[in-house]
């Protein structure tokens, strides 16, 4: 062997370059964090961790996605397109066939007569297509982890069902709990009026009658047996039928009130706690049986919350949410992330929306009770974020997000506008109660402040580092009925006179079935789709009743644009007639701003509103109703599903920018750039760093 070339190599060596360091990027995504709220409180000196970071590098409003819907505007950021190329165009989707909604986040398996074979009481299937995710495109993440980089993806929206992957990720926003739904809690009443009361509202709620009743002879009530429903008892349901009340599996509840300490013992399958009045119990693990003898346990995790106990009880238990330790469904990737997480860090909401807005919105929280269960969530985020900052290292990207600011401004923007201090007060505003809570969401910004500089203090000092936005947030004062507008101007009519309806077929209401032997009501629909031409469904989108697309479709495709001209003029000249202001500030047709292959499912126009106006939550889900415009006093009472140029967001970064005018598409290609990664087909983000 010739030791020449080996001592010229040793020689040599010193000399020669070393390899470039490895890159590393963190991404903080922020859902809902407005520019102009977050540098008020910059200039207040209540932000010191952004504004060291800004003055560090570089912050600027970010461009969000048309519409600014939080699942819309992740999924361009995940796969680097428009809605026209994932294919996510609303929260809320519609099959033009029958015109009932659909999630934007789960297409239904294509076949929808799954095979079984039936057994006595018994359907036991013998497998069958699962859902999958909508969204189409190839994530970020995906074409990093090909590429040999290491990539953690947290509480991503818009991920479920989740996506096949090698990366890890975990699902966000859009995953159901172990119901199905998203976000079923449990209300528990002992009060028979109140639980009357209750019945004839319409809640999202499982509301539950208990008796408590006196088992120890002393005169009150001590002890109530209860049950807590989880998911649909498939296994004695024939495939594609609703299940009815009984027909879920459950666990027995005993609850054991203490006269003394004002507490309550809550037993729920093999878990127990004990609450004092105004405690939420730690997560409690139930198993739901779907087979006999324990052969199928389904595991969920429960918590419960003594609202009130004594002289009326009011028990909350949260929406059961998929065990993350054993789950149900897949939650994240690869199979084994969620439980290797839940072992670092303990139990974690893993339903999609974990802030309890549904209970808030029907009255049972009040704000109080709000707030104090939202801190909860976020301290479970701060140490899932803590978990994700240990586990992070040279060569690899991260992204991980948090709720804290977006639905916090949907649900308190009432009690004070964050956004213009002074402003008049929102038609929200109680006076007994909003004082209290004006400074809630200043709070929630503080709060990622922190947390924005414990991820600053956790990075190496040559990590590149984003803090981001999907949209940032409005008021809204005004709820528009737009499927009354269309009404209104004859694009959409109802049946027999009706003035209010509904779009979607429902059981026909004077229907007697004493005079029908028994049959129950046929489905019908409030809509005269003959002589209708537009309707809306979702909260930004407006369909045409196209002939040859929709299902009883009337209008001729050749008098489509004039169609769309003529409804988008009539939207955007429209003014309310309480202030004469505008609430559209501009229509969009789909195929001037979507591009891409899955552009034939999007709604035919985008309505964007304008400043201090949003789609109502009936016109949204298909209601006719009688008033066109009307005051927004309670639900989202800040908002953001707008026109995308009233609510940007927000770029952070540790670099210095020579330009702005920066998107969300923007930011992935930019990911993709830092590690040499190519872009995949239809990608059409700009990286705004190069080096």
């Amino acid at each position: 062997m010739n030791p020449l070339p080996t001592a010229v190599a040793a020689l040599l060596l010193p000399l020669l370059p070393a390899d470039p360091p490895a890159r590393s990027v963190f991404v903080l995504g922020i859902d809902g964090m407005d520019p102009v709220i977050l540098q008020r409180l910059m200039d207040a000196g209540q932000m010191p961790h952004f504004t060291a970071l800004a003055a560090e590098g570089t912050l600027q409003p970010l461009g969000t996605v048309n519409p600014p819907q939080s699942p819309v505007a992740w999924s361009s950021f995940v796969t680097g397109r428009d809605p026209g190329g994932h294919g996510v165009f609303d929260f809320i989707h519609r099959d033009p066939h029958t015109y009932e909604p659909l999630s934007s986040s789960r297409l239904p398996p294509e076949d929808d007569s799954p095979a079984y074979i039936k057994l006595g009481g018994w359907y036991l299937p013998l497998g069958g297509d699962e859902p999958q995710n909508t969204r189409g495109g190839t994530p970020f993440w995906d074409l990093l982890h090909d590429a040999g980089v290491g990539v953690q993806v947290y509480r991503m929206p818009g991920n479920f069902p989740v996506t096949p992957s090698e990366a890890l990720t975990l699902s966000g926003m859009g995953t159901v709990d172990l119901r199905g739904e998203f976000g079923k809690f449990t209300w528990y009443v002992d009060d028979a009026f109140a639980y009357a009361d209750l019945r004839s509202r319409k809640l999202k709620a499982d509301l539950v009658k208990v008796d408590v009743e006196d088992t120890d002879g002393d005169g009150t009530g001590d002890t109530a047996v209860t049950i807590l429903r989880g998911p649909p008892d498939f296994m004695h349901l024939p495939p594609g039928q609703i299940p009815g009340a009984d027909q879920y599996l459950s666990v027995p509840v005993r609850l054991s009130l203490d006269p003394e300490d004002e507490a309550v013992w809550i037993r729920a399958g093999d878990a127990e706690c004990v609450l004092k009045e105004g405690e939420w119990s730690p997560w409690l693990q139930v198993s739901f049986d779907a087979a006999p003898m324990g052969l199928m346990p389904l595991s969920g995790i429960v918590r419960f919350y003594a609202k009130s106990l004594r002289p009326r009880l009011e028990l909350y238990a949260s929406p059961v949410n998929i065990d993350p330790s054993a789950p149900a469904s897949p939650i994240a990737t690869p199979d084994d992330a969620a439980e290797e997480l839940c072992e670092a860090i303990g139990f974690y909401w893993t339903q999609g929306f974990p802030e309890e807005i549904n209970a808030l919105k029907d009255g049972l929280f009040d704000d109080d009770d709000y707030v104090r269960q939202v801190g909860l969530v976020h301290a479970e985020a701060e140490v899932m974020l803590g978990e994700a900052l240990r586990r992070f290292g040279p060569g690899q990207c991260t992204f991980f997000y948090l709720s804290d600011i977006d639905l916090q401004c949907h649900m308190l923007w009432r009690h004070a506008d964050p956004r213009t201090p002074g402003a008049p007060a929102h038609p929200g505003f109680d006076a007994a109660v909003s004082p209290r809570h004006a400074g809630h969401v200043d709070d929630f910004y503080r709060n990622a402040d922190r947390l924005l500089g414990q991820v600053r203090a956790a990075l190496p000092s040559d990590a590149l580092l984003l803090a981001i936005s999907d949209h940032g947030f409005q008021a809204q004062t005004r709820q528009f009925h737009l499927n009354a507008w269309l009404r209104d101007e004859g694009y959409l009519v109802l049946k027999d006179g009706l003035r209010e309806g509904l779009l979607l077929q429902h059981p026909q209401r004077d229907w007697d079935p004493a005079q029908h032997d028994g049959q129950p009501a046929p489905l019908v629909y409030d809509v005269d789709w003959s002589r209708t031409r537009a309707y809306g469904l979702g909260f930004n989108a407006l369909y045409l009743n196209l002939a040859g697309r929709e299902g009883q479709g009337v209008v001729d495709p050749a008098d489509a644009d004039a169609l769309m001209a003529e409804i988008s003029g009539k939207l955007e000249a429209w003014r309310d007639p309480q202030g004469g202001r505008a609430a559209v500030r501009r229509v969009y047709r789909a195929r001037d701003v979507y591009h891409g292959e899955r552009l034939a499912e999007a709604p035919d126009l985008v309505v964007g509103y304008d400043a201090g106006y949003g789609c109502s939550d009936d016109s949204t889900l298909g209601t006719v109703t009688a008033a066109v415009v009307e005051d927004n006093i309670h639900g989202f009472t800040g908002n953001h599903l707008m026109d995308p140029e009233v609510v940007p967001g927000i770029l952070l970064v540790n670099r210095k920018l020579s330009a702005s005018g920066h998107d969300l598409m923007d930011v992935t290609a930019t990911l993709l750039a830092q590690f040499g990664v190519r872009p995949a087909d239809g990608m059409v983000g700009t990286p705004f760093l190069n080096d």
